[in-house]
């Protein structure tokens, strides 16, 4: 069930984000098979060598390079969302902020440390003045706690604190790659969504990208200081593959 769905997922959430803040958020999609092209992964392992691949990867990840430019410029910040599917047994998101499932473990205190503030996606936001990483990452409006308030049930929240033993994806090399770890405004975070209840059905398609796209209005005004309304464009892009 891995990954499958999540394109007309993706344009289901891009819908959503419109029809609750009157602008669309860019959204880059790649429709090539995994066997043929992995755009998750580095040049070398994601293309193999064929120059077909590599030409497709450059461009996937200039259209990412080029619409958070032009966030940055608009806005000054922004927000990256890299879209999958699991097939975990535990039916709940997986969010990925660059951080273990042993670094989630830590204690509120021990996962504010700078250590783990600099190795993940959401370093920027992280540094605001103000903003403790914890909360950040698992508080009351994080994104993980927003869902949870939606119904969708998600690990790291405040309920679900750390996924423990359990399979998790932290979050792989395009969220490293375009998330504020290396540098940069733009944010981002890895959502995997689990299959039962979230891509089954084109009705729970619609329902969780509803939910996300109250999600974002909740979050951003906490973290990004910026509402999400008609008056103007959100400041995010999703990827998808």
């Amino acid at each position: 069930m891995q990954d499958r769905n999540t394109l007309d997922l993706a344009l289901k959430i891009r819908d959503a984000v419109k029809a609750r803040t009157g602008q669309y958020p860019f959204i880059i999609l790649s429709r090539l098979h995994r066997t043929k092209l992995d755009p998750n992964r580095e040049i070398v392992e994601a293309a193999q060598g064929d120059p077909e691949a590599e030409r497709a990867w450059w461009e996937f990840q200039t259209f990412i390079d080029e619409a958070e430019a032009l966030v940055t410029e608009e806005y000054g910040e922004g927000l990256y969302i890299d879209l999958h599917g699991h097939g975990h047994p535990i039916d709940r998101l997986e969010l990925g902020y660059m951080l273990s499932a042993s670094d989630l473990a830590n204690t509120d205190q021990g996962l504010s440390g700078a250590t783990y503030v600099n190795k993940s996606s959401f370093r920027a936001l992280a540094q605001k003045p103000g903003v403790a990483f914890s909360d950040l990452i698992r508080g009351p409006s994080s994104l993980g706690s927003l869902f949870e308030a939606q119904g969708v049930p998600a690990v790291p929240s405040q309920n679900q604190p750390n996924p423990g033993n359990d399979p998790f994806f932290s979050g792989g090399y395009n969220t490293g790659r375009h998330g504020s770890r290396d540098g940069g405004t733009v944010s981002g975070v890895q959502i995997e969504c689990n299959y039962p209840g979230i891509r089954d059905t084109a009705a729970n398609r619609q329902a969780f990208a509803e939910a996300l796209a109250e999600v974002l209005e909740a979050f951003f005004p906490v973290y990004f200081d910026m509402e999400l309304t008609a008056a103007g464009q959100a400041p995010n892009q999703l990827r998808i593959r």
